[in-house]
């Protein structure tokens, strides 16, 4: 929906300027235990990419400062100059907060001590702030924390969201033991209160965090957490949240859906580990010698790109099958583990299977220079991931063609 502005931060030498909003589709709340791996940081790519997220809320970056080349390598163009961050203090901390440019012009923001916020304005005008938080692992700074969130409610006023690492509970259900600081889960009720803020429930899981991936008798704990002001929940009364597989971070991610997802159609994409396969180059010369010469070189050339291109997703659903779909249900898998951990103790064959599976669901998993691996038949190595590969033979003029054609897109 386009708008028309002229007023107090918008109004540009006397000229009237013209902005185009949208609301989000998902927003991501993931404390990722860190981002100065490129692994970490792929692995927070993947998760973008693969749940359409337009709203990026990071916790514990562990950086001391972000840099366009890390927003433009780990979360793509659209998000280019769309972001602002809290530093971490040393090796701890730090949050980031991103957003995709068709969302439009943000109103403001501001960083505090313990969080990051954001204005966003709605397609019907209504400005609304999104606040970022990652709670501090003292006692006595989580006083403090909570004082800090009042202070910052007086100055952004208006539909308010709340979501991060709160490092709080306020009810006994939101931890499997019963080592409980009760005066703190008093504080923290009482903020919830004097806030008039309500917690969006999470679907499908009780704790966001656990304290090991291996112990059969892990702590688990609820830190994680939504909460939004009545007049937000009156702009987005059909949100839903839920949680996605943690593959490589001790808390899950949580992703919060404003409005349906309406996926566009898909490209062909060359996968990297496809000539390291038996049968790919018969697959190519099959597909490529289809097509007979035309009388233009270029309509030749392309429509032989186009066969071989559906030559080589007919092969590879025949040879390996669906790639994406076998990932998403190794994902569920260990999504279901989860949260099936929380009401019992796994079994040794239930923690040995959860634990392969992500060992060989990320896509970032790291290899050394001296020793190739096996890849699975259902791992995705993509032009992003470091794999590394032996093939079978030296690619010929044709696939060197293909190839580049499909990186060229």
């Amino acid at each position: 929906m386009l708008r028309l502005i002229a007023g107090a931060g918008f109004f540009n030498l006397g000229r009237l300027i013209l902005y185009c909003f949208m609301d989000p589709a998902h927003i991501l709340v993931w404390n990722v235990r860190g981002l100065n791996s490129s692994a970490r940081r792929d692995a927070v790519h993947v998760m973008v990419d693969s749940s359409n997220i337009d709203i990026v809320c990071l916790q514990e970056t562990k950086m001391s400062f972000v840099t366009r080349e890390h927003i433009l390598s780990m979360l793509g163009s659209e998000f280019d100059n769309n972001y602002i961050f809290l530093p971490s203090a040393g090796a701890s901390g730090g949050i980031l907060v991103a957003w995709r440019s068709r969302l439009g012009t943000i109103g403001a923001s501001r960083i505090d001590t313990h969080c990051a916020s954001v204005q966003f304005w709605s397609p019907s005008g209504v400005a609304w702030w999104l606040t970022c938080v990652y709670g501090p692992q003292d006692n006595q700074a989580k006083v403090q924390f909570l004082q800090e969130l009042r202070d910052l409610r007086v100055q952004c006023s208006g539909p308010w969201l709340v979501a991060g690492d709160f490092n709080l509970i306020y009810r006994d259900e939101d931890k499997n033991n019963t080592n409980l600081n009760r005066a703190l889960m008093g504080r923290f009720r009482r903020w919830i209160n004097d806030m008039a803020v309500a917690e969006i429930p999470l679907h499908g899981r009780k704790f966001t965090w656990s304290s090991s991936s291996t112990s059969a008798d892990p702590t688990l704990v609820r830190l994680d957490r939504v909460f939004c002001s009545p007049d937000w929940d009156d702009m987005f009364p059909g949100c839903l949240l839920h949680s996605a597989a943690s593959i490589d971070s001790d808390h899950c991610p949580l992703i919060l859906g404003l409005s349906d997802n309406q996926p566009g159609k898909r490209r062909f994409h060359f996968e990297s580990f496809w000539p390291g396969m038996d049968g790919f180059v018969e697959a190519v010369e099959t597909a490529w010698n289809s097509v007979q010469p035309r009388h233009c070189p270029v309509e030749t050339l392309s429509l032989k790109l186009k066969a071989t291109a559906r030559g080589l997703q007919s092969w590879s659903q025949k040879k390996i099958g669906h790639i994406s779909s076998q990932l998403l249900m190794a994902k569920e898998i260990i999504h279901q583990f989860d949260i099936a951990q929380e009401s019992r103790n796994l079994q040794p064959n239930e923690l040995w299977l959860r634990n392969n599976l992500k060992k060989h669901s990320c896509p970032c998993l790291p290899v050394t220079d001296n020793s190739p691996i096996e890849i699975p038949h259902w791992v995705a190595q993509r032009g992003r991931c470091k794999y590394q590969i032996v093939p079978h033979a030296c690619p010929s003029p044709k696939e060197e063609e293909l190839h580049c054609q499909s990186e060229g897109r």
